[in-house]
């Protein structure tokens, strides 16, 4: 009768072993899917913000190249009158004001051009960065997901069991 009891405290032993171990299991797989999917939404969030200092980088370059621009118009503006002035053109010659318009039509065109530009840069920006958020939203649901579908403590224990009784001998 003393080798049953003691088969009994060791089968009892190995099953409250292999509980203790399963729940322990359990808890560090659930901390995982948790964390992976938190590190997943907040790389999700950190895409984001990126993308807006990102645009506010692509608005200030584009503002201060407009500018430049602008600059460089009132410049070869000046140079263009100064130069037809000392060639006896006066302002209201028909060649002067051909000139000047033609310099006017060039400083609107690299005006188009930089807001054509500015648009194509904030668009691949802003796709760009809502892509990657949105593909890692879907991770940390996906790491949810499995956390939700991976097999219960209970499942597990009776599985165990199931294995001992059986004569397994997990």
């Amino acid at each position: 009768m003393g080798g049953a009891i003691g088969g009994v405290l060791f089968t009892g032993g190995t099953i409250l072993s292999t509980a203790a171990s399963l729940l322990g299991k359990d808890a560090a797989e659930e901390d995982y899917y948790q964390s992976m999917a938190a590190t997943a939404e907040a790389q999700a969030q950190q895409t984001q913000a990126n993308a807006a200092r990102n645009a506010q980088y692509i608005f200030e370059d584009a503002a201060y190249q407009n500018n430049e621009l602008l600059h460089d118009y009132s410049s070869l503006l000046g140079q263009q009158k100064t130069a037809l002035a000392a060639g006896g053109l006066t302002s209201s010659s028909a060649t002067a004001q051909l000139i000047l318009k033609n310099s006017r039509l060039n400083a609107l065109m690299d005006q188009e051009m930089l807001n054509d530009n500015l648009q194509r840069a904030t668009y691949e920006n802003n796709t760009t960065a809502a892509l990657q958020a949105m593909q890692q939203r879907t991770q940390a649901q996906q790491y949810r997901r499995a956390n939700r579908l991976r097999p219960s403590l209970w499942s597990q224990m009776g599985n165990v069991l199931g294995g001992l009784f059986r004569g397994g001998g997990y």
